[in-house]
């Protein structure tokens, strides 16, 4: 292998180094960088909270907070909160929500067959929770 060789092979790799790090950099289409952003622009509480609230608040209070679960067609009595009325949270305060929610609804002088979540979640998860619930209402205009 002669000089000039040697030169030429050298010369090729920083090259294709160089063109690989143009892809990756600039490579996504605006389309694909405009999806992660707006991901990345929901807070981590925010989507556990919803995660939460489906898997645990869904089944009475409904995929929409309105109070219309899979067991409300059932006779629940009382009816779960619609978590959608303004007015339902004029009355609470966060320190309320958190207390139903960690020791159930009988609690705070509401129906017993909401159960405490205290010992099933953390602090941190059921403060997600009441943060999701109240914008519930924010979203049923």
């Amino acid at each position: 292998m002669g000089v000039k060789d040697k030169n030429r092979n050298s010369t090729a790799v920083p090259g294709l180094v160089g063109a690989l790090l143009i892809f990756l950099l600039f490579g996504c289409s605006a389309e694909e960088k405009h999806v992660d952003s707006a991901e990345q622009q929901v807070p981590y509480s925010s989507k556990e909270g919803k995660r939460l609230y489906m898997h645990y608040c869904a089944i009475c209070h409904g995929e929409k907070g309105d109070g219309a679960g899979r067991y409300y067609g059932f006779g629940l009595e009382p009816k779960p909160a619609n978590f959608t009325l303004k007015e339902f949270f004029e009355e609470r305060d966060d320190a309320r929500l958190y207390k139903a929610i960690s020791e159930g609804s009988v609690s705070v002088g509401k129906s017993n067959l909401c159960p405490p979540w205290g010992r099933t979640l953390h602090k941190e998860e059921m403060e997600f929770l009441v943060d999701y619930i109240r914008t519930l209402s924010s979203t049923s205009d």
